[in-house]
């Protein structure tokens, strides 16, 4: 296909021969996220709040897995066990009288440590709950709570690596969003200017066809005499006015498609003659 590069408002125009007619192509005309602002804002919200998630997640983790350790420590001498889960077991009879008691029971607790083990266990049975009772039971076996905590222990110190993994992927989903917000402003900008001009609005359809005008559809695309890139061709210089850097055909697609429309709406098809590729955008 003979071609010619013409160059109009800093943007290059590879052009095919009148006898050259793009092929029609169905486009997919559902809205992504960088073309709506609100969705690519609510969708970051989700990805921040996800990683403050885990993060608290793995906060509580970590400290219960330091707890556990040292009761582990504790643990490991009988006596010094004993009178640990002695006292675990006060602080749940305590937690249950805060949560609805009465009176006689708070006096009871207050001097829990000093009752015989028979006056503790009619208390417990009569009192509090069965899960009380299985905490004062638990006194009486510290090498089976070893046991258990040494479980509880495996299971934690499993559970960081895995939380740190979901935590890296949160991070990296905050980062893509925050891409997605970054395309979808300057679309929203395209939109607002577009409007604002009173231009008519492309439909994806005519962006196609444009860009297969100017490089057949390739992103990468890069001038023969080096002086246009990406899939509109932009010249360096016309790329930075919308807020481009660097080489335009290192940009992501979504990207020069936000800066085409905000070139578009800035000044219409002028920089695209319509005696070349802009005779595929709508005549303003």
């Amino acid at each position: 296909m003979a071609a010619t590069v013409a160059a109009a408002g800093g943007v290059a125009f590879g052009q095919a021969d009148e006898a050259d007619e793009v092929e029609p192509v169905a486009v997919e005309a559902a809205v992504p996220p960088w073309r709506d602002l609100d969705r690519a804002k609510q969708d970051l919200e989700v990805a921040v709040a996800a990683r403050d998630s885990l993060q608290r997640a793995l906060d509580r983790t970590v400290d219960e897995l330091h707890h556990q350790l040292g009761r582990l420590d504790q643990l490991n001498d009988t006596d010094t066990g004993k009178q640990l889960l002695l006292d675990e077991a006060e602080r749940l009879v305590v937690q249950e009288y805060m949560a609805g008691g009465y009176l006689e029971d708070l006096v009871f607790i207050l001097g829990v440590t000093e009752a015989t083990d028979a006056i503790w266990r009619d208390a417990l049975l009569s009192e509090v709950s069965e899960v009380l009772e299985e905490a004062l039971a638990a006194t009486e076996n510290v090498p089976g709570e070893r046991e258990r905590t040494v479980a509880r222990i495996k299971r934690l110190d499993e559970a960081v690596p895995y939380l740190n993994s979901r935590l890296r992927d949160t991070v990296l989903a905050i980062e893509a969003a925050e891409w997605v917000v970054y395309i979808a402003e300057i679309n929203d900008m395209a939109e607002r200017e577009r409007v604002q001009n009173g231009f008519i609005e492309p439909t994806e359809q005519h962006w196609y066809n444009l860009r297969f005008c100017e490089s057949t559809n390739n992103y990468t695309a890069e001038s023969s005499n080096g002086l246009f890139y990406g899939a509109y061709q932009f010249e360096p210089r016309t790329w930075r006015t919308v807020g481009g850097t660097g080489n335009p055909a290192h940009a992501p697609p979504e990207e020069q498609d936000a800066r085409a429309r905000l070139l578009y709406a800035r000044r219409g098809d002028q920089p695209w003659p319509r005696d070349f590729c802009g005779r595929w955008l709508p005549a303003n």
